[in-house]
């Protein structure tokens, strides 16, 4: 894995006093502006996996929405591979809470859509979604339809689909928070797996500070709305074995749970 000298000299997703408010839609009255996101400032280098934690309502969901090209900056850049967001691109893959599969389709149909859609040849597309299936354990249930498959193995099509067209950058939201205990402690481990064989740079929201700090070799701390980054940190633990089995695993832990829940309080301040 690239190291973090190198992953600094080499940003794939740059963002610079990124602030968004927006006003929300109601058909009975005029809302008042909402401020989601205030002077946000990172770089995150190729191949580094940032998980990004902090209260509900900070804004989490919304940075990685901008990133996608889903939504734009009220002021502020995002760039990626050195260009400004203009929209969605093949570059960036995104992975919802929900699998979102089409349910006419079945699994291997589903991960080949995007590729359809760009016009890719069949024989091509079909390999691809193939190999992929294979990667995240899934090739036995190609030909199945998504309501004949588990909540943890529609994730992990959904996870393929995104792979697909070899984005170097893969956003997930929540991607494992809707499955319970077993299932999601199952698929961090699968994608830490598929990280590693990869290199892909990962963006990845979550409420779960023992996610983010199992997970993350760089973890980012929002605060309560408007959203800032509070805490901006790498991760020294070892990614060859079980982070969690590292003796350093729980201060690492208390130190991102604590900017959170300072991140949470009416002063979200964190030094």
């Amino acid at each position: 894995m690239p190291s973090r000298a190198d992953t600094l000299t080499a940003a794939a997703v740059r963002l610079v006093g990124v602030s968004l408010t927006y006003r929300p839609r109601s058909r009975w009255s005029k809302a008042e502006p909402v401020e989601a996101l205030r002077g946000i400032g990172a770089d995150v280098g190729a191949g580094e996996f940032v998980t990004i934690v902090g209260p509900s309502g900070c804004g989490k969901s919304t940075l990685l929405r901008l990133v996608a090209g889903f939504a734009a900056p009220t002021s502020g850049t995002v760039t990626v591979g050195g260009e400004p967001v203009a929209g969605p691109g093949p570059d960036r893959g995104v992975v919802f809470q929900q699998p979102r599969l089409f349910p006419w389709l079945n699994v291997r149909r589903n991960v080949e859509f995007g590729l359809r859609m760009t016009g890719v040849p069949k024989r091509v597309r079909t390999a691809r979604a193939d190999e992929l299936l294979t990667l995240v354990g899934l090739g036995q249930v190609a030909g199945r339809r998504p309501y004949e498959l588990s909540g943890g193995m529609q994730q992990r099509a959904a996870i393929a689909r995104a792979l697909a067209p070899d984005p170097a950058i893969l956003l997930m939201d929540e991607p494992f928070a809707a499955l319970d205990a077993l299932t999601r402690e199952r698929l961090q481990e699968e994608l830490r797996r598929l990280w590693q064989a990869t290199g892909k740079t990962v963006l990845f929201v979550t409420h779960s500070v023992d996610e983010a700090v199992y997970l993350g070799t760089r973890l980012l701390v929002m605060s309560r709305g408007p959203g800032t980054i509070v805490l901006d940190q790498p991760s020294e633990l070892p990614r060859a074995a079980d982070p969690r089995t590292h003796p350093d695993f729980p201060s690492v832990r208390e130190t991102v749970a604590a900017a959170v829940r300072r991140a949470a309080s009416s002063d979200p301040e964190v030094s």
